[in-house]
C-alpha cells in the first residue's frame, strides 16, 4: 500500500522550476524508489486550479475536485513506492497575472488534492504539502521580471511593488492552508536557506520522503533554471512592453534578446 505522498505545489519563481528540471533528469534513478507526476501527468488538474484563482466560485472549485479525482484514480493503489507531485501552478496562476496579489484559492485547492487523495488512498496514508518559498522582495523582484518577459506588463518595478503593499504574506497563506488540509501536514523552506545544499532546492523536498536504499550522490545536479539574465534587459522589456508594437512583434523581440543574454550571462 501506497504510504506517503508529497505535493509540492509552490509558490512560483521559489526554484520550483529548477526543482522539477531535477526530477526529470534524474527520472531514472529516482523510477524504482519513487512514483514522480509533473506537470505534464496532470495538466488537466493545474488548469482547472489556476482557472479557480482568477474564477473562486462553488462550480470552478467543483472542476478542480473532478480534475483531482481522475488524476488520483489513475494511480495504484498498491504500489507501495511513495508519491511526489510536483507544479507550482496547483497554487494558481502567479501573482501579478490576471489582477491576482496572492495566492487567496491556494488554500480551498489544496483542501480538494487532501480529500481526494484520502477518498483514493485512505486516511492511513501520510500526505504532506511543501511550500518553498523566498525572500519577499527578491520573490517580487523575481515575478515581476517573469511578468516582464512573458506578458505586456507595463509598469516600472517599484510601481509593480507598491500594488503588492496590503497582499497577504506567505505565512499568511501557509497558515490558511494549514487549517484547509487538516490532518495533512504542511512543511515549507525558503529558498534562501536550501538554494547552498548539496542537491539545491530538491534537497528538502526528498529530505521529506525517505528512500530506502537509495543512494542521492547518484543524482545530476543541475544549474539554476529559469534565472533573470544580470545584464539589463529588463529595462528593454519594459520598453517594449510600453510601445506600440503588435504583441507578436515584442514577443519575437524577446525571444531573440533572450538568446542574446544567455550568450552573455555567466
Amino acid at each position: 500500500m501506497t504510504a506517503k505522498i508529497v505535493i509540492h505545489a509552490g509558490f512560483h519563481k521559489t526554484g520550483t522550476t529548477s526543482v522539477q528540471a531535477m526530477l526529470r533528469e534524474n527520472a531514472q534513478h529516482l523510477a524504482p524508489h519513487l512514483r514522480v507526476y509533473l506537470k505534464e501527468d496532470f495538466e488537466d488538474l493545474t488548469n482547472k486550479a489556476r482557472a479557480f484563482s482568477i474564477d473562486p466560485r462553488e462550480k470552478t472549485l467543483r472542476h478542480v475536485v473532478r480534475a483531482a479525482m481522475a488524476f488520483f484514480e489513475t494511480m495504484d493503489r498498491n504500489d507501495p513506492r511513495p508519491i511526489l507531485i510536483a507544479s507550482e501552478d496547483l497554487s494558481g496562476h502567479m501573482p501579478g497575472r490576471h489582477g491576482l496579489q496572492c495566492y487567496d484559492g491556494a488554500g480551498l485547492v489544496m483542501k480538494c488534492l487532501a480529500e481526494t487523495a484520502y477518498a483514493h488512498f485512505g486516511s492511513d496514508v501520510e500526505l504532506t504539502f511543501y511550500f518553498s518559498t523566498r525572500d519577499p522582495d527578491t520573490w517580487l523582484r523575481s515575478t515581476w521580471w517573469q511578468n516582464l518577459r512573458s506578458t505586456r506588463l507595463t509598469q516600472d518595478f517599484e510601481t509593480y511593488r507598491a500594488t503588492f503593499e496590503d497582499a497577504r504574506s506567505f505565512d499568511d497563506i501557509l497558515n490558511e492552508v494549514k487549517e484547509d488540509v487538516a490532518p495533512a501536514h504542511v512543511t515549507s523552506q525558503s529558498l534562501d536557506m536550501s538554494k547552498d545544499v548539496p542537491l539545491g532546492p530538491l534537497q528538502p523536498v526528498l529530505d521529506l520522503i525517505p528512500l530506502a536504499d537509495f543512494d542521492p550522490s547518484c543524482l545530476t545536479v543541475l544549474p539554476p533554471e529559469n534565472v533573470q539574465p544580470d545584464v539589463g534587459i529588463d529595462a528593454v522589456f519594459l520598453a517594449l512592453n510600453q510601445s506600440g508594437l503588435p504583441d507578436k512583434d515584442i514577443q519575437d523581440a524577446k525571444r531573440t534578446i533572450r538568446k542574446m543574454a544567455r550568450r552573455v550571462s555567466p
